[in-house]
């Protein structure tokens, strides 16, 4: 059964037309995430929960206003959906006491879902978790292990679509897309509208899937290198209108910053693969760039990578391709 069946199963009301009141959103994959959650709110607001509320917790947050919601009693029997996303498992030492006044307090006037972005092993061995687990209804919303990825696109192509996708035209749009499942989307949308056959080929997937603009990213990376500010912003501009995804290249950029701080302490750096250009900017950026700053930009690329998958990052205005031109500007604007 596909992922979207599954969610659709999970989502049938039950004999009395009921939908179960707490639900747990478990993983860091963007679009099944975004997508259980619109489902779950179309069907919310079909059985009459008019209200919503969303609460975003993370660290020692201050869950009163969580609670707050949790006790109201509306005057005019409105039903009411309540949201709460941890970004992160480190939800505080009162984040427990709060999973469980969640599980008690869901009721028939109390939708709750629970999402929880970011976990670990560590994370399933504490009680909150495990009760969250054992109370609520669990949509799984990892990433894709990439064997199982064209698997997943032939499948949501014909759900889509209603378009049957050869394997090997499958293994393209995923090598294309480099697991990114937004972009993977973007293009089987393109397919419904470029290609007019019930069953498409690796030829018609080539012809209307599109790269992920390779050259720009690789002038991207050269242009920060340089120095080169106009260029940079110029690039991702560019990237931004093209609406490429930006998880389908930011690992690239993490590593480019990573091999200049190890460059900067006089380490060896991982440049297999790597032209001749760009084996030589990176020795120059190294040699003029602050230790600190690039630790900065580490950071800060992980902040992007949060923000770019709809994640809250304090102190920010929450715009992934902002926060992105301002890190690669940084080895422009900064000196040694």
């Amino acid at each position: 059964m596909s992922w979207s069946s599954l969610l659709a199963q999970k989502l049938r009301p039950d004999e009395n037309g009921n939908l179960p009141r707490l639900w747990f959103l478990l993983g860091s994959e963007p679009l099944l995430a975004i997508e259980a959650q619109d489902a779950i709110r179309a069907a919310a607001f079909k059985a009459g929960y008019s209200e919503r509320k969303s609460f975003v917790f993370e660290g020692n947050a201050d869950y009163s206003p969580l609670y707050e919601a949790l006790g109201d009693q509306s005057l005019f029997g409105e039903k009411n959906l309540i949201e709460v996303v941890f970004p992160r498992a480190t939800i505080g030492k009162n984040g427990p006491a709060a999973v469980e006044a969640i599980i008690e307090h869901a009721d028939e006037d109390k939708m709750v879902v629970v999402s929880l972005f970011d976990y670990d092993w560590t994370a399933t061995k504490k009680d909150w978790f495990n009760h969250l687990m054992k109370a609520a209804v669990c949509i799984r919303t990892d990433p894709i292990d990439r064997n199982a990825l064209p698997r997943w696109i032939m499948e949501r192509t014909k759900e889509k679509n209603g378009q049957t996708l050869t394997p090997d035209a499958a293994n393209l749009i995923a090598e294309r897309t480099e697991g990114n499942l937004l972009a993977t989307s973007q293009e089987i949308q393109k397919l419904a509208l470029l290609v007019n056959k019930p069953e498409i080929d690796v030829s018609d997937a080539l012809d209307a899937v599109s790269d992920v603009s390779r050259f720009d990213q690789e002038s991207l990376f050269l242009a920060m290198l340089e120095g080169d500010a106009g260029q940079v912003s110029k690039i991702i501009d560019s990237l931004q209108g093209e609406n490429v995804q930006i998880p389908s290249f930011l690992w690239m950029l993490t590593d480019v910053v990573r091999n200049l701080l190890l460059l900067n302490r006089g380490l060896a750096a991982r440049t297999f693969g790597l032209s001749e250009a760009h084996r030589s900017a990176l020795n120059r950026a190294a040699r003029r760039a602050n230790p600190k700053l690039l630790e900065l930009m580490l950071h800060r690329l992980s902040d992007v990578d949060r923000m770019s998958k709809g994640l809250f990052v304090e102190s920010s205005d929450g715009d992934a391709w902002q926060e992105l031109k301002a890190v690669c500007l940084m080895l422009s604007l900064k000196r040694k």
